[in-house]
């Protein structure tokens, strides 16, 4: 209840500056029944405010979910193994929604413009939750959160006591360039002293995010404290939901007239329009760069809306820059 009245007061707050918040719930996409997003040419998935990472991988003759996010409607609170990638414990999404999406560790997301993420929703994945809560009994990898490894360990802390944790570290991209700035979420925490205390995630909580300010894209880190000779032993992966941005556009050196701009629809599919509220100059360019600063289109705009022919480019995300030499203005677009 706690979470919910300080998720509605950020949003009125948010409402009555002049901001719009735009959160996406994932319930736009179709899916058969329990089932979830699965791309073997590695598309990522966009939402009106976010284009997901997503990646899939051949070894043999059998193709894994190798990174990135998944959508999906799965609802399995009960297998805890690794065949069951995209349950999660609190069965559905936010709120008894259908869908949700999951995530693994290092995964990415980039903003359609630079904005303001203000959070989101986070549980856990069934198969992190199992894992933690009773470790990995058939292949003996992950251990019980809590337990020390055994008599004769060498260690003082007592059976049951071990101050293990689960966590996500959140971090913002601005113009290609890392934060410093962080936002830690546990997922399962048992540091505390009265261990009665100590929880593993079945439920979804929300992560305000909006102390890292305007950024281009997140990145997801994921830490466990159950380490071995491979690295760690817990499953990295973690459920979200209700992703939420202030939904404005912000660009390099604002023109005053910034907020005529509309460019739709997003994503795109081959065509592309870019719209003013009045005739602008004569002088006015538009260039299209992939994320690796490499131009791909180029054009001049002589009236107050242009419809633009963009099929010749290969499905993704670009950086769409309007410049007149005085002012300039950048967003991101998707074309699907």
């Amino acid at each position: 209840m706690k979470k919910t009245l300080l998720l509605n007061l950020m949003i009125f707050c948010v409402l009555n500056s002049g901001a719009q918040l735009m959160v996406s719930d994932f319930e736009t996409f179709t899916l058969s029944p329990n089932s979830f997003y699965m791309d073997t040419t590695s598309t990522p998935f966009s939402t009106q405010n976010a284009s997901f990472q997503h990646r899939y991988s051949k070894f043999g003759p059998t193709w894994y979910w190798t990174g990135g996010f998944a959508y999906t409607n799965v609802n399995d609170s009960a297998n805890g193994s690794f065949l069951n990638l995209h349950g999660v414990k609190a069965f559905k999404g936010y709120n008894a929604s259908s869908n949700y999406a999951v995530g693994q560790d290092r995964s990415m997301l980039h903003l359609l413009t630079r904005d303001t993420v203000h959070g989101f929703y986070l549980t856990n994945t069934t198969y992190a939750y199992k894992m933690i809560l009773f470790g990995d009994t058939a292949n003996a990898i992950s251990r019980k959160f809590g337990d020390t490894t055994g008599t004769g360990s060498g260690t003082t802390i007592a059976q049951g006591a071990y101050p293990d944790y689960f966590k996500l570290t959140v971090k913002g991209f601005k113009n290609g360039l890392l934060s410093s700035d962080s936002v830690e979420f546990y997922l399962a925490d048992y540091r505390f002293q009265n261990n009665v205390l100590d929880y593993v995630l079945d439920t979804w909580q929300w992560v305000n995010t909006s102390a890292l300010g305007e950024v281009d894209s997140l990145k997801f880190w994921m830490y466990s404290s159950d380490v071995g000779q491979f690295g760690i032993n817990t499953p990295l992966f973690f459920a979200i939901d209700n992703f939420t941005t202030k939904g404005v556009i912000t660009g390099v050196k604002e023109s005053k007239r910034a907020d005529a701009l509309k460019v739709y629809p997003l994503p795109f599919h081959n065509q592309l329009t870019v719209s003013f509220g009045n005739v602008i100059s004569s002088d006015t360019e538009l260039h299209i760069t992939d994320l690796q600063g490499t131009q791909v289109f180029s054009s001049e705009i002589n009236g107050s809306a242009t419809t633009f022919d963009l099929s010749g480019l290969p499905a993704g995300l670009y950086v769409l820059e309007i410049s007149n030499g005085q002012n300039n203005k950048r967003i991101k677009i998707l074309k699907d």
